[in-house]
């Protein structure tokens, strides 16, 4: 996870964030991820969450989120009585990770006794395939384990998950990443 300096993400303006996330600024994106929704997106993590998300997927969910439609929910901040865009984000950002905990967690699209691998001709390939569901099943995001068995063991293309699972395709492949490295991990410790 990346950190920003604290005193670059505290200098930038509410209207500076809104105006940068729109206009594609690197600087003021990457300030406004993890510096200024920093707390409020490990907040999530540990406590909606227990853990179980890594901050960068908490991110994509949040940039896919908020850039639909040209950044249309930022329209929606008013700063009425003084209120700052963290404030305001925070109640929407809690609201969407609510909504949206059981999909993030895998819990709504991933049976794991459905998990099958191909079946082999001789001993090893079956070794193999008890292996590689021993792991899945020891794998704690589930959703992590349906993107590789979609992709890597069923065949589905990039587009076609993120279609299954409502989100870009951008996000399938950030997913699928954390998914192999996890899986690696998990392998590598038995």
């Amino acid at each position: 996870m990346k950190t920003v300096n604290s005193n670059v993400w505290k200098s930038i303006s509410d209207m500076e964030y809104i105006n940068g996330l729109k206009g594609g600024d690197g600087h003021v994106t990457e300030a406004f991820f993890y510096g200024l929704c920093n707390y409020m997106l490990n907040d999530i993590k540990y406590s909606l969450l227990q853990g179980q998300v890594d901050y960068d997927e908490l991110v994509n969910e949040l940039f896919i989120f908020l850039s639909k439609d040209n950044w249309r929910k930022l329209d929606t901040f008013e700063g009425k009585n003084g209120s700052c865009l963290c404030t305001w984000l925070t109640r929407l950002v809690w609201r969407y990770f609510n909504r949206q905990r059981d999909r993030i967690l895998g819990k709504d699209t991933c049976d794991i006794d459905s998990i099958r691998m191909p079946k082999g001709s001789d001993g090893l390939d079956a070794e193999m395939s008890v292996d590689i569901n021993n792991t899945f099943k020891s794998m704690p995001n589930k959703r992590y384990v349906e993107v590789l068995q979609l992709m890597l063991v069923e065949g589905y293309n990039a587009e076609e998950v993120a279609e299954k699972f409502n989100t870009s395709v951008a996000n399938i492949y950030n997913i699928k990443h954390r998914a192999i490295v996890q899986f690696v991990e998990i392998y590598s410790a038995c």
